[in-house]
């Protein structure tokens, strides 16, 4: 197949193994190794991947993009380290990207260990009737497909400068799944193949990181509200969403939800400042 595989890691050493080893014999695997410190790097090696190694954390987009420049292939699946592929899913990947010519992004049934299906989400620019649809029977047309798995078609990928690196963490899926759609590309949901994603163990968690990747949601958030439906509309959402946030953050801080609340207030009024998540990278301060 004239694929390869992508994976973006950072301190990843414990479910990295087990992501590496699910994918086939024979296919080319780039790993992306953000400055870690617990041996991810030479833990890719040793399993027999190419290795781009970072001088500091450049984050998931950026990382994705430093990958992707090394890939030769028409396709280039970006895997997250705490996902796996199941038996089969490139090639059933590979053969929907046939069926469907015009699709610049594809991605698999993604179940996470509970069993439960990750089916997509609303973007910002997606109708509010289009906003709550049945789990459709069979290959479909999404506003957005992808995240822990996302099969690009490396032309359209590239013809688009691949992820926006303005984006340090969250959101650059959702940004490139609106300008794929608004560059005439497909988005394809591809029944019948899967992969496995534990869902936010590509690092090991701390409280400090859940605030920082809090942070960078909010940021991102506000972000692609801003470059997608204009400025205007970023700072309405702001008006909308960080008085609640700030002031639950405020008032309840004992609640298991507050390292959320906090750090999502304070990554969107650091985009308000004029703040650049790049320049900050994991740990806003």
């Amino acid at each position: 197949m004239a694929v390869s595989v992508v994976v973006v890691a950072y301190n990843s050493a414990d479910v990295l193994p087990a992501c590496l080893a699910s994918i086939p014999g024979g296919i080319a695997v780039v790993v992306v190794d953000n400055a870690s410190s617990d041996g991810t790097g030479a833990l890719a090696e040793a399993a027999g991947a190419r290795v781009v190694r970072a001088p500091v954390n450049l984050g998931f987009g950026r990382g994705a993009n430093a990958g992707f420049a090394a890939v030769q292939a028409e396709f280039g699946l970006l895997l997250n380290a705490d996902a796996r592929l199941t038996p089969g899913v490139l090639e059933a990947l590979a053969q929907a990207a046939a069926r469907y010519p015009d699709a610049g992004l594809l991605a698999p049934e993604i179940f996470g260990d509970d069993g439960a299906l990750q089916f997509g989400h609303a973007l910002p620019t997606t109708p509010p009737r289009k906003r709550s649809q049945p789990m459709p029977a069979g290959d479909c047309c999404m506003d957005y497909v992808g995240g822990s798995a996302m099969f690009f078609r490396m032309s359209a990928f590239r013809s688009l400068g691949g992820f926006d690196d303005a984006i340090f963490l969250y959101g650059e899926d959702d940004d490139i799944c609106m300008r794929l759609a608004a560059g005439g590309h497909g988005l394809v949901h591809v029944a019948g193949c899967s992969v496995l994603h534990a869902g936010g163990k590509s690092t090991t968690p701390s409280p400090r990181l859940d605030w920082c990747k809090a942070w960078h949601q909010g940021w991102s958030r506000v972000h692609v509200e801003a470059k997608h439906r204009g400025r205007g509309a970023a700072w309405r959402y702001l008006a909308r969403q960080w008085p609640g946030l700030a002031l639950k953050a405020g008032l309840r801080r004992g609640d298991a939800r507050h390292t959320k609340w906090s750090g999502r207030a304070a990554g969107m009024a650091a985009w308000a400042r004029g703040v650049s998540a790049t320049a900050v990278g994991l740990d806003p301060g």
